[in-house]
């Protein structure tokens, strides 16, 4: 067997091993309870890749995130694992800006420090609002971002906060009531999902095999010019 075709098998072998890896299932959050109905949102969270999960929230029409104090955050949530989460994508609102009925612009951040609903708990990440407290500097739609941990991230890291069993929680308004809302039913929709990043064992196999493939087609010009 020639060099060439030797290299040729290695990279088919690599390309074989690169059959990429499992994450997470895509999970979505339909009920809830609170101070609002049941249904006033539904939560999805989805692998992108193995370093970055998908988080939308659908809110029923009316209502929006806000900050009421007490201590209430707009939006919160507990991520296992160790290495810094951050937000990848923040596409509603747009770059986490929004435009409340006041006429204001405020903007939503990711706070790694946590925040709490009571009388849900405390969690471990939030999204904070940088307006004050009330319903005219409400946050009226949808969030959907992306979240990205370079250590790694899995729809699975997203556990409970301890003895209530509250996966998600939110400070949210119809427009007049007001008051915090939590999730505890988690529902898979579709299974584990395959993951867009090759492993490090593929990526040093792509790698050797194309550097040789580029190599014996260098050689291959030299020798042809030469004749």
């Amino acid at each position: 067997m020639s060099f060439h075709r030797t290299m040729m098998t290695g990279v088919v072998a690599a390309l074989v091993f690169a059959a990429p890896a499992y994450a997470g299932p895509t999970y979505s959050f339909a009920t809830s309870v609170g101070i609002q109905p049941s249904n006033a949102g539904v939560i999805t969270i989805s692998q992108v890749d193995s370093m970055h999960v998908a988080l939308s929230v659908d809110l029923a029409s009316g209502y929006g995130f806000l900050n009421t104090g007490g201590p209430h955050t707009p939006f919160a949530f507990t991520v296992a694992g160790s290495g810094a989460l951050s937000i990848s994508t923040f596409s509603l609102p747009v770059n986490g800006v929004y435009t409340a009925p006041n006429g204001s612009s405020y903007t939503l951040s990711l706070n790694t420090a946590g925040g709490a609903n009571t009388p849900y708990g405390n969690y471990g990440v939030a999204i904070d609002s940088s307006a004050g407290n009330g319903s005219n500097n409400a946050y009226y739609g949808d969030l959907l971002l992306v979240l990205y941990r370079a250590s790694g991230l899995d729809t699975n890291d997203f556990v409970t906060n301890g003895a209530g069993g509250y996966y998600f929680s939110a400070d949210l308004t119809d427009g007049s009531n007001t008051g915090a809302q939590a999730w505890t039913i988690r529902q898979i929709v579709t299974g584990p999902t395959p993951t867009r990043v090759p492993e490090p064992l593929t990526l040093s196999l792509l790698g050797a095999g194309m550097v040789g493939i580029a190599g014996l087609r260098r050689r291959k010009r030299i020798r042809t010019h030469s004749d």
